[in-house]
């Protein structure tokens, strides 16, 4: 699976597919996707229901193929489009009137930032 890495490596692996499959499995009630796909529909984003799902592909067969070592750098490229895709629809925190709202929004566009660079890492580590 991990061949020559080191513990801080496998931590680092292991942190970040534990924080996509968390977010991924935490959207995955009926609710929630249609919490998703509405949102992403008014956002216009086109083919909501399909974005939605192809971005639920992304994600999941990413972190698949981060953990089973098999082809770990197209695993991290699909969190990398994933997270921009993800960043651009939801969290446009410059059209929010409400002022908390937009800080959170903000804010979320800030720690996505972080998690690609990150994934930006870890992508040199898996090549």
């Amino acid at each position: 699976m991990f061949q020559d890495t080191t513990v801080l490596d496998l931590a680092g692996r292991l942190l970040i597919v534990l924080f996509f499959l968390a977010a991924g499995l935490g959207n995955m009630t009926p609710q929630k996707i249609k919490d998703h796909i509405d949102r992403m529909a008014a956002a216009h984003t086109p083919l909501p229901a399909l974005a939605f799902w192809f971005g639920i592909f992304l994600q999941f067969s990413g972190c698949a193929l981060i953990l089973t070592g098999w082809h770990a750098d197209v695993g991290v490229w699909f969190l990398i489009v994933f997270t921009i895709a993800a960043t651009a629809i939801f969290h446009r925190f410059w059209q929010v009137a409400d002022p908390m709202r937009r800080n959170i929004g903000r804010i979320m566009l800030l720690n996505n930032t972080a998690i690609l660079g990150g994934l930006f890492l870890l992508l040199q580590n898996v090549q």
